[in-house]
């Protein structure tokens, strides 16, 4: 795990650019099953499957609610009146269900592994108001949420009324804390010309392995889904999950690129001692 956080930007910024490119674009069920898999396990191992509850309940909202509002689809379940409940608009919130919750949870990894210094050095040599931005943001976004709870407890609030006011009170001071950052950043000279970053990345043989494993699939998954591999239809009707060569392919290509990062944090756990390979 800790490997995975010393990693260099480059192939972090490149592996997660990949698997949720991969995710969002693809309503194969083939592929949405193996992201969420990929994810759940590089969470379990990395101990951030806290909120994996919340997904599920948003996947199964997804799955109920999508039949509601779309009734495309030539497999009628049940009619209610002249309103048509389909199969296939379920099937389609379920997977829909299924990339929102694997996409969140590759976020959460992205979060904990492509920290703030990783965007900083990527970015602060060519683009240092993006990279100021973003480093800022993945700061703010917790230390905001933490100070909702934490007004909303000074204020005892138990009422829906006087949780928004807490949430309005965290929201002012967090803007307000934000333009402090930024005018403290812009009297340093942030962005006026070159400058030297906290962490000083390298590449070492690790990385440019994990580089072209990442490059190679990426570029792969891209490619065979270019061909025609993994097509999958919902509407009008739920079209066969293929197995050519291509698609076949394609799902062990991404298969890999997904396990990637659980098969780092293994091989560490492994080398570390704290996990023991079986003996036959």
């Amino acid at each position: 795990m800790r490997m995975l956080e010393k990693i260099h930007p480059i192939p972090c910024f490149l592996y997660f650019l990949s698997v949720v490119g991969v995710t969002i674009f693809s309503r194969n069920p083939i592929i949405l099953a193996e992201s969420l898999l990929g994810a759940a396990l590089t969470a379990a191992l990395s101990e951030r499957l806290h909120g994996v509850s919340w997904l599920i309940v948003t996947a199964l909202l997804a799955a109920i609610t999508n039949p509601v509002f779309s009734h495309n689809g030539a497999t009628p379940l049940f009619f209610a009146g002249d309103t048509a409940f389909t199969l296939e608009a379920l099937l389609y919130g379920t997977a829909f269900g299924v990339m929102l919750a694997a996409s969140v949870m590759w976020g959460a990894s992205a979060v904990r592994f492509m920290t703030s210094d990783k965007y900083i050095w990527l970015l602060g040599r060519f683009f240092p108001a993006a990279g100021l931005v973003l480093s800022c943001a993945l700061r703010f976004v917790p230390l905001f949420i933490g100070r909702v709870s934490e007004f909303a407890g000074a204020r005892r609030a138990k009422s829906l009324r006087e949780r928004l006011e807490a949430f309005s009170s965290a929201l002012s001071y967090s803007a307000e804390e934000a333009m402090s950052a930024a005018d403290s950043m812009r009297s340093r000279g942030y962005g006026t010309g070159k400058r030297g970053f906290y962490s000083d990345y390298r590449f070492t043989c690790r990385d440019i392995a994990v580089l072209i494993a990442v490059i190679f699939c990426g570029i792969s998954c891209f490619t065979l889904s270019a061909a025609g591999a993994g097509e999958f239809y919902f509407y009008p009707a739920l079209s066969t999950l293929k197995f050519r060569f291509v698609d076949i392919a394609l799902y062990a290509v991404f298969g890999i690129l997904c396990a990637l990062p659980a098969v780092l944090i293994l091989r560490e756990e492994i080398k570390r001692g704290y996990v023991k390979p079986a003996k036959n």
